[in-house]
């Protein structure tokens, strides 16, 4: 698995609070954690999705 695309989601989730933060939005720590499950969640689900789908092209 490559790591850029863990970085890129741990980026995205402090790129968000900076523009929370510009638009002088509430920031609370749970908030940035939800961020990062919920990125991670997305690219598993991407993962599984396309495992499935490279298995089906090998058939």
């Amino acid at each position: 698995m490559q790591i850029g695309i863990w970085v890129a989601i741990v980026i995205s989730a402090i790129i968000s609070f900076l523009v929370a933060s510009l638009y002088e939005q509430p920031l609370h720590w749970y908030l940035f954690v939800l961020i990062l499950f919920i990125g991670f969640f997305i690219n598993t689900i991407i993962l599984i999705l396309k495992t499935k789908e490279d298995e089906k092209n090998e058939m």
